[in-house]
Formats: C-alpha cells, sequence, structure tokens
C-alpha cells in the first residue's frame, strides 16, 4: 500500500482501503498519512467490475472488505476461479481474501486466520451456487459475505445501475450505464464488435442512442493504431486452413488463458479437421467456474480432453477437476501415440509438455513429424515479451516446431508490422470508437485505458466535450 499510495497508483482516498481491526493493510500511520484525497471514501456504495481481466480487477484486492461488488455472475466466477488456481500474493486477492493484522513484535503485516473471507459480489445476469462456497485449499476454510443475485437495473442509493453484455475477448464483459441526478453516465468497460459476441455490443449502442447521455466513460486501447482488424471468423477460417494443410502434423496453439472465445474458435476447427482439443487443468477448472454461470460452458467442457500428470500432491482446486464428472482425462503418453488427431492448447509455460511429448515419441518408436505452434496471442513487441519470444523460438527449433506467424520470427520493433491472422485484438479500433460517439452523442466524454487521450480532439472537434487531465 505505502508503495502504491505514494506513487499515486492508487487513489489516495481515505476510508476506501482494507484497515480494520481483524485485517488492515497498514501497518503505521506512515501509510494512512499518504491518504490525503478531500473524499470520502466510506460513501462508495460499490464498485462496479466491468470484467475479469487482471488491469480492471487487480487493485480490488486493496479495497476494504464490505465493500459490494457489482458484477455479472461469469465475471465473479472468472475472478475466483483465477485466484484459487494461481500462486497469488496480496495483490491477486479479487474474489476473497487473507486477513493481515500486525505483527507487534516485528511491526509488519502477517497473514492471519484460520479462514479466508469472501468479498459480498452482487451477481448479474447468472448465477453461482457451489462454486462460491469451495475452498481453493484443503485445510482452511473459505467463509464471508455471502455472494447474492442483483436484479438488472440495480438501485445503488440514488443511483440506478444497469449492465449492458458486450463483446470482448473473456466471457461475462459488460458496459455500465447509470441514471445519476446529473443524467446517464455510461462506462464502455473494454469492448468491440468483431468477435464472437459482437452483437451484444450492437445491442448495447441500440439501446442507449436514443437516450440523453450525459457523460460517457469509453476505453480507447487503440486510438491512433492503424493495424488491421480482424474478425474472429477470420482467425478460425486461417487457422483451420493452416490445419487442414498440415493433416499429419503435431499441433499447439497459444492463446491466453482467460481468452475462451479462441478456446472456443480452436475447439470448432479442431472438431471441423477431426482433432480433439486437449488443455489444461486450470483451463478445465476455468470451465466448470463458468459453466455454473452459464450452462453453455459445460457443453465444451465436455468436449475438450484434459491434459492429466503424475504428481505427488494436488491442490484442492484440481482436485475438484478431477472429481467432476464431465472431466475426460488424457496423458501425454497418449497424445504421443497419435498426436494427428488432437491441438494442444499449449502455450509458453507449456512448452515443457513438448518436450515430453517428443521424447515420449522417441521412446514409443514414432516418427517425429515437424509440429506446428500458432501463436494466437497478442504481440506488443516490448523488451519483455522480445525475450519471451526469443525463449520460445529456441525451445521451438530445438523441438523441431515451426512458428505461425512465420513473421513474428523476426522480431520486429514495431507490432504493428506482424499482420497475425491467427489473432484479433479485444479492443475496438479506433472508426469503431468515433462511430460509438456519434450514436450515443455525450455532452462529455472522458477518455480511459488509452496512452493517447487527446486524440479524441482530433477526432470529435466540437461535437462533444472531451475531458482531459490538466
Amino acid at each position: 500500500m505505502r508503495d502504491l499510495l505514494f506513487l499515486g497508483l492508487l487513489p489516495p482516498i481515505p476510508g476506501l482501503y482494507r484497515d480494520g481491526n481483524d485485517d488492515t493493510l497498514f501497518p503505521s500511520p506512515r501509510e494512512r498519512s499518504l491518504l490525503k484525497a478531500q473524499l470520502d471514501g466510506e460513501k462508495v456504495l460499490a464498485l462496479l467490475l466491468t470484467h475479469a481481466h487482471l488491469d480492471h480487477s487487480g487493485a480490488v484486492a486493496y479495497l476494504r472488505r464490505d465493500l459490494p461488488v457489482v458484477a455479472t455472475a461469469a465475471t465473479a466466477a472468472i475472478a475466483k476461479a483465477m485466484q484459487d488456481a494461481s500462486q497469488v500474493g496480496l495483490d491477486g486477492e479479487a474474489a476473497y481474501l487473507n486477513p493481515r493484522i500486525l505483527d507487534p513484535n516485528e511491526g509488519v503485516l502477517a497473514a492471519k486466520g484460520k479462514s479466508y473471507l469472501r468479498r459480498p459480489f452482487r451477481l448479474l445476469h447468472g448465477q453461482l451456487s457451489h462454486f462460491p462456497q469451495a475452498s481453493p485449499a484443503k485445510t482452511k476454510a473459505l467463509e464471508g459475505f455471502l455472494w447474492e443475485g442483483a436484479p438488472d437495473p440495480l438501485d445503488l442509493g440514488p443511483f440506478r445501475v444497469k449492465a449492458f453484455p458486450v463483446d470482448h475477448s473473456i466471457p461475462g464483459a459488460c458496459a455500465f450505464a447509470l441514471d445519476t441526478p446529473e443524467g446517464l453516465v455510461v462506462y464502455t468497460g473494454d469492448l468491440r464488435r468483431h468477435g464472437h459476441w459482437g452483437q451484444k455490443t450492437e445491442d448495447f449502442l441500440q439501446n442507449l442512442e436514443d437516450k440523453e447521455v450525459f457523460l460517457l466513460i469509453t476505453e480507447g486501447t487503440r486510438l491512433g493504431r492503424d493495424s488491421k482488424t480482424y474478425t474472429e471468423m477470420d482467425v478460425k477460417e486461417a487457422l483451420h486452413r493452416l490445419l487442414k494443410g498440415h493433416p499429419d502434423a503435431p499441433v499447439a496453439v497459444d492463446f491466453a488463458p482467460r481468452n475462451l472465445e479462441r478456446l472456443l474458435s480452436t475447439l470448432e476447427v479442431g472438431e471441423s479437421l477431426g482433432r480433439k482439443l486437449v488443455v489444461t487443468p486450470k483451463d478445465a477448472y476455468l470451465l466448470m467456474a463458468l459453466s455454473e454461470a452459464e450452462t453453455t460452458w459445460s457443453d465444451v467442457l465436455s468436449r475438450v480432453k484434459v491434459l492429466r500428470e503424475g504428481k505427488g500432491r494436488r491442490p484442492g482446486w484440481e482436485e475438484a477437476v478431477w472429481d467432476d464428472g464431465r472431466v475426460d482425462a488424457i496423458t501425454l503418453e497418449e497424445i504421443a501415440k497419435g498426436p494427428e488427431v488432437y491441438v494442444l492448447a499449449f502455450g509458453f509455460y507449456e512448452v515443457n509438455r513438448l518436450l515430453d511429448f517428443r521424447l515420449m515419441e522417441r521412446d514409443l518408436g514414432r516418427p517425429s513429424r515437424t509440429g506446428i505452434y500458432v501463436f494466437s496471442n497478442s504481440y506488443w513487441a516490448d523488451q519483455e515479451q522480445i525475450l519471451d519470444l526469443k525463449v520460445l523460438l529456441q525451445w521451438l527449433a530445438a523441438l523441431d516446431f515451426r512458428l505461425y506467424p512465420e513473421d513474428l520470427a523476426k522480431l520486429p520493433s514495431n507490432a504493428g508490422e506482424v499482420g497475425n491472422p491467427f489473432h484479433t485484438s479485444g479492443h475496438a479500433p479506433e472508426g469503431f470508437l468515433l462511430e460509438m460517439v456519434r450514436r450515443l452523442k455525450p455532452r462529455y466524454l472522458l477518455p480511459v485505458h488509452t496512452e493517447q487521450p487527446e486524440r479524441w480532439l482530433e477526432l470529435v472537434g466540437d461535437e462533444v466535450k472531451v475531458l482531459l487531465a490538466e
């Protein structure tokens, strides 16, 4: 807390953060002296969480535990599944927390208590029954606030809040519209219209374009960028062409862990070519969690194979995977006997499993065929990612897997130079963002989630009052 408050990475609002007798993030008055905003965090009624990507949910961990989190049931399920299946520290405590109290002998905070404590989620657009009560640990209970269904629209003090499902690369994403005493305030969250759920974004616009919008708070990730926008259908067609052209090759497809849209696309392409999709236990756990909120994901879980590996000890969440009757397990040795009938959902952190696969092929006396590794992920060409790609390329060369798109192997400094037909952005291009603003006709526009907020001045001119930081 001290670092984040001092550097301005968290707003210095007193009363907003965890600071109680049974749980605190403030070991001394030194931290409280950094809370200088002339605002009262105790008056904050709720947090509106648009989706479960970490750049939106990552700071929930610091908020006071009794603050309601309003989100779709799918978003809440993903947030908890991510926390359950990860070795998270303090900043991963979005769904539940490990209480901290001051150790007077050392003057530092220590995790105490026999239970994890749930935050009070208010669930929109679905229900969760068993999953919120399931503890990720075998020896520690999960207690605290119950997760309750909420009406939509939802009344919060003087505000009426309505959630609109939108298209993004993660299920459960929504935009929020608030009726306030000043007028309608709309927050887009992250959205686009070119993905699997594109109609949801169009429905959102159609619902609001005849209303009087006082303030539009909008993302602008791709403002000022001129890169080509592929649709999810384009991605499926490109993947289908590639795999059809290599019917006997081992195939691995690398996509983001929570990009279940891409998982669904890869599953459907594989099925059309007689291949089964193999996912990791973490992927399966996420599908299990989502299936309580949206029943369609239960069908997806029943159609995939789940990689089972020998372990001396399995965490509680993974035991829950193998106890689920819908899970169809498969081993690397079984895959090595006939890799041409599978698509492996393996990314950078699973590349060692491709080594095990090659060794098992050798032990079985099978001929080794050049593999296909599809980079179906975002690429921003920052230094860390370029280093990761260099490491990945070394692995793929050693294991005889060919990277697609092939131009990515050149490691261009400008990510826009790589036209990747196997990936589509989770964010709307500039043209659509401008269309959205012109259809909603807000009185004021507040840019967030963008590196080029001033670009709005060029795009909208005098049509809308753009609010920029001074």
